[in-house]
């Protein structure tokens, strides 16, 4: 299973991405497994990031869509209507 994923931080500043794991993904956002959040360049040092929405997928490419979706004005307006 794949996830599409929210976060958001305390500034109130989001993230939108898609994983195999979530947890683990949380975790690299977070600094917390410093040897790969310095690939995460958007979220490094600027958390503590917190799950706010997420909507699992069988395929990888449904969820890279759905992500896609959510980085979109109609998808923003969507997201900020169900949260």
């Amino acid at each position: 299973m794949y996830e599409t994923y929210v976060l958001e931080n305390t500034c109130g500043k989001r993230y939108t991405g898609q994983t195999e794991s979530l947890s683990e993904r949380l975790l690299m956002h977070n600094d917390v497994l410093p040897e790969k959040a310095k690939f995460h360049k958007t979220t490094y040092g600027k958390g503590p990031w917190k799950i706010i929405f997420t909507k699992s997928f069988e395929t990888r490419i449904e969820a890279m869509k759905f992500e896609k979706y959510l980085k979109t004005g109609a998808g923003r307006k969507w997201l900020k209507s169900i949260i």
